[in-house]
């Protein structure tokens, strides 16, 4: 029961903060009040986690290591992913779910005695390194193609404004799908043991999700829609078009674990490349920073899962 708890914990999490970045851009241009940016936000992303959540909550409960991840594996595995949760809520700083989620499975597989899925880390790794230089130069070509190709007046700037908004939904429903499974995964061998189907599990997720988008993603719509505010329309429509096909592609096409901020932070960084014609308006030591964070993530969840499971087969 605690592990569901954990889970659905995580899950919540995961909706006030990742999926609800979603809805940001809309929220800083004042295209929708934050109120029903939140309940877009909750009730798209149950729908996108019942309907497309499939492919990453099956590759992280069954293809990271070679073997079946139990229910002990399980719960250990979203005890770590909780902790670190908690500590980027507590130290204010993002981590990335997906690099926890990876690592924590990992981490119980290998002390378990499993093997590592090469075929599935081979199309993982790649992805996460791939999509980071896509992410920038794909950011770069649309934010030169808005700048030269979409011309600046009233009007025009309140397509931009519709664009947004719509680009926001439909973001939120792809991070339904792309999010649910990094919380609901590790659970998969268990409710498939006692006899429920993987949608009831999406469920689940989704509801967390849903929760956490209602209750406390207000707060961070409202901070990061400044964030988003300041960038301009354009730079944040420019996001969003890199960001919606590549989370698609990556985790609800090939099933891949994805974090949010790894996508839009690349993507960010190659709009101020656009912006400034050379990198003079991005903060390279801050996105290197950021970088590292994520790979202390990614080894620090592996490291404390493997040495609490293995510490939990001595008992």
């Amino acid at each position: 029961m605690g592990a569901f708890l954990i889970s659905f914990v995580v899950a919540a999490v995961t909706g006030a903060s990742s999926v609800s970045v979603s809805m940001a851009p809309a929220v800083g241009s004042n295209s929708i009040t934050v109120l029903r940016g939140a309940f877009v936000v909750g009730a798209v992303g149950f729908v996108g986690a019942v309907a497309q959540g499939a492919a990453v909550t099956r590759g992280v409960g069954t293809e990271i290591v070679s073997g079946p991840v139990t229910f002990g594996m399980g719960t250990v595995a979203l005890v770590v992913i909780g902790v670190f949760v908690g500590l980027g809520i507590y130290f204010e700083h993002s981590i990335p779910v997906a690099f926890s989620t990876f690592g924590a499975v990992a981490g119980v597989g290998f002390a378990a005695g499993y093997d590592p899925n090469l075929d599935y880390w081979t199309l993982t790794l790649g992805a996460w390194v791939a999509s980071g230089v896509v992410a920038v130069v794909l950011a770069y070509g649309v934010t030169v193609a808005l700048e030269r190709l979409v011309p600046e007046s009233p009007r025009v700037e309140r397509w931009v404004d519709s664009a947004v908004l719509f680009a926001g939904v439909v973001f939120s429903f792809i991070g339904g799908g792309s999010q649910v499974g990094l919380a609901v995964g590790p659970l998969v061998g268990t409710v498939e043991d006692l006899g429920f189907g993987l949608l009831s599990l999406m469920a689940f997720g989704g509801l967390g999700i849903t929760l956490g988008a209602w209750v406390k993603s207000p707060v961070m719509l409202q901070a990061v829609g400044r964030q988003y505010a300041s960038l301009g329309q354009r730079t944040s429509l420019a996001v969003l078009v890199t960001a919606i096909p590549m989370v698609q592609v990556i985790a609800n096409v090939l099933g891949v674990p994805i974090s949010y901020n790894h996508i839009i932070i690349n993507s960010i960084a190659g709009c101020g490349f656009a912006a400034s014609g050379g990198g003079a308006g991005v903060d390279t030591r801050k996105y290197a920073g950021t970088l590292a964070s994520w790979v202390a993530t990614l080894f620090g969840s592996t490291l404390t899962a493997y040495a609490l499971y293995r510490a939990t087969m001595l008992v």
